[in-house]
Formats: C-alpha cells, sequence, structure tokens
C-alpha cells in the first residue's frame, strides 16, 4: 500500500526553522527517499 500525504510537512518545517533563525535543506536519496537536515541556532543572540 503506498502512502500518500497532504506535501505540508515541509512547509511547515521550513516556517519554524526560518522563525528561529536556522536553515533547512532537503535532497532526494537515489533509490526514492529525502533527506533532510535542519540546523538551528544554538543560544539566543543579544
Amino acid at each position: 500500500m503506498a502512502r500518500t500525504g497532504t506535501g505540508l510537512g515541509l512547509s511547515i518545517v521550513r516556517a519554524a526553522v526560518l522563525a528561529h533563525r536556522g536553515t533547512v535543506h532537503a535532497d532526494a536519496v537515489p533509490g526514492g527517499g529525502l533527506s533532510v537536515t535542519v540546523n538551528l541556532p544554538a543560544g539566543r543572540d543579544t
């Protein structure tokens, strides 16, 4: 059985990460799938 989604996941992740001054990067995985890397700052800027 194939799973389907709404396509909102990465959009929500991106919005949350950018709101926290981070970065998100997605790469297709050969053979299928997706690798997602999220980087968030360690502390607050003052």
